[in-house]
């Protein structure tokens, strides 16, 4: 556990009268820093956008006991800039996580502007009195200490909070900032093409895998999403993407796009960033005046503080000793600046640069803007965390890498093997019958010195049988998780490993296999016809 100790001089209130009202946001006396101002314009943009936000602190789509919730819910980080204003939360179940970006244009400021970040007092009671904002008023931002003359009416006195935030939590929220930085595709949608995805799901229930979301690219062709397992096809207009041949990306956790459902009637546009199979996918949302990104683990189940596969992905080489404090010392001066600038200001090569990001953004030192592609100073603690500790060297990881780099990896086959269930499943127009199609990836191939590494991937990325004949794997099994000679068949399969339909039409064979016999003399009949929709066996 990793204590982080908070002190408000008061609970944070909202307060206003017929002409006039203030969102006053006590922040950490530990860090303080100061901004009021009117907001000239656009207040349903941050109305809207700070609904969201607390939207994800108090949602939680896992099952988890009391106990593992103790430690309570870290209240959200504040970023003063000289051109922006963000606020940034982590979800409960550690599967989602929210940036909301403001515009100083956004603001008539009153008084002088202290930049840095803090924590601010945030509770869902404050959430609540959010909807109370209107354009009808003047409305104030207020993010300071306060003093006698501003405190509330009965808001209380000064209080201290201990949070004990579990290092789980930590290693994800600053494992996020690694996967934004990751290369991508980049699309720009119309808020209604997501709308209409949204509206789907939520009138359509699927108890059953596969639940995935599929982006699918065609040459020539705009982009399309899928909806599995009704195969449900959305054509994302002016999505253009700039591929050559088909391809693929399956992204998991639909589920969570939900908390973007209010904010798209008001958008402009949205722009997805996709990562790659089974990798985080962030959609920025882009009100007037504020940008609300929601982050996504690559499905459901997997937390950003888990073993993800983008850990592979990530720099390994070392920092050219210095170039990592030149670079914070230029951030923190310039508060943001791309990976260029900052290496011609520090006099470093590019990739040297990009390696010291990279560590910076793990002890919670920096923030990666996916939107302008830049890196900007945010300190997310009053004391920097042990990277070492949070994230200690994983020598199968290692070796893995170490493994693809020399080209000691060879994929031999990748066999798709598919199991096909008749099923009911429940649309906006009616219950429709489809074939749900299981399709496991089959992955054999050499390693090194291991010359039959198989794997076996279900629909959901998910590794449900390996073998190899290494040391490690006989003496452990899977008990201990992959070796590193799994890791690198893994990882050198991805691209052969196609995602495909995940249901089909019901074919006339199957619709007689699914006929159930004649009943017998005694009245007894073979047994049911089909499965509806949620009825496994």
């Amino acid at each position: 556990m990793i204590p982080l100790l908070v002190d408000y001089a008061i609970p944070s209130a909202f307060t206003s009268d017929w002409d006039r009202a203030q969102l006053g946001l006590s922040p950490n006396l530990r860090r303080p820093l100061r901004f009021h101002g009117r907001i000239r314009e656009h207040v349903l943009s941050v109305r809207l956008a700070l609904q969201a936000l607390g939207e994800l602190i108090w949602s939680d789509d896992s099952w988890a006991s009391t106990e593992e919730y103790l430690w309570g819910v870290l209240d959200p980080v504040v970023t003063v800039h000289r051109d922006r204003v963000f606020f940034e939360a982590f979800s409960q179940d550690q599967s989602a996580y929210g940036l909301v970006i403001i515009d100083r244009e956004l603001f008539e400021t009153e008084g002088e502007v202290e930049c840095g970040t803090t924590n601010v007092d945030f509770t869902a009671w404050l959430w609540a009195a959010l909807g109370e904002m209107r354009s009808s008023r003047d409305t104030w931002l207020r993010i300071e200490k306060p003093g006698l003359e501003v405190r509330t009416e009965g808001a209380g006195g000064r209080f201290e909070k201990k949070v004990e935030l579990p290092e789980a939590w930590v290693r994800g929220f600053l494992q996020l900032q690694g996967a934004m930085a990751l290369p991508g595709t980049r699309l720009t949608v119309r808020p209604v093409d997501l709308v209409a995805a949204l509206r789907f799901l939520r009138f359509s229930h699927a108890k059953v895998s596969p639940r995935a979301l599929r982006y699918v690219f065609e040459p020539g062709q705009p982009a399309a999403l899928v909806l599995e397992p009704w195969e449900e096809r959305i054509v994302l207009r002016g999505a253009e993407h700039g591929y050559d041949e088909p391809r693929t990306v399956r992204t998991w956790g639909r589920r969570r796009l939900r908390l973007l459902e209010p904010l798209l009637p008001y958008a402009n546009k949205v722009d997805v960033f996709l990562k790659g199979r089974a990798l985080p996918s962030f959609y920025a949302v882009e009100l007037p005046g504020v940008t609300w990104v929601l982050g996504l683990t690559g499905w459901s189940a997997q937390r950003f503080s888990g073993t993800g596969s983008f850990d592979l992905l990530t720099p390994d080489a070392p920092v050219t000793p210095g170039v990592k404090e030149r670079v914070l010392a230029v951030l923190r001066e310039r508060q943001a600046a791309s990976v260029e600038a900052l290496a011609q200001a520090v006099g470093a090569d590019k990739p040297d640069t990009s390696r010291a990001l990279f560590h910076l953004c793990r002890a919670g030192m920096t923030i990666f803007d996916v939107q302008r592609r830049e890196y900007r100073h945010r300190e997310l603690f009053e004391t920097p965390v042990d990277e070492e500790r949070l994230f200690p060297p994983d020598l199968r990881r290692e070796r893995a890498n170490a493994l693809l780099q020399e080209g000691r990896v060879k994929v031999e086959s990748v066999t798709p093997r598919e199991t096909r269930k008749l099923k009911s499943l429940h649309t906006p127009e009616g219950t429709v019958r489809r074939e749900i199609i299981h399709r496991d990836q089959v992955v054999a191939g050499a390693v090194a010195e291991q010359s039959r590494v198989e794997l076996v991937l279900n629909d959901e990325e998910r590794l449900i049988f390996a073998t190899c004949g290494c040391d490690f794997f006989l003496e452990n099994i899977l008990n201990q998780g992959p070796c590193e000679h799994m890791l690198a068949l893994l990882t050198a399969s991805a691209g052969a490993r196609r995602d495909m339909a995940t249901s089909a039409a019901v074919s006339p064979e199957a619709e007689a296999l699914s006929k159930p016999p004649r009943a017998t003399e005694e009245g007894g009949s073979g047994g049911a016809g089909e499965e509806l929709d949620g009825e496994e066996t």
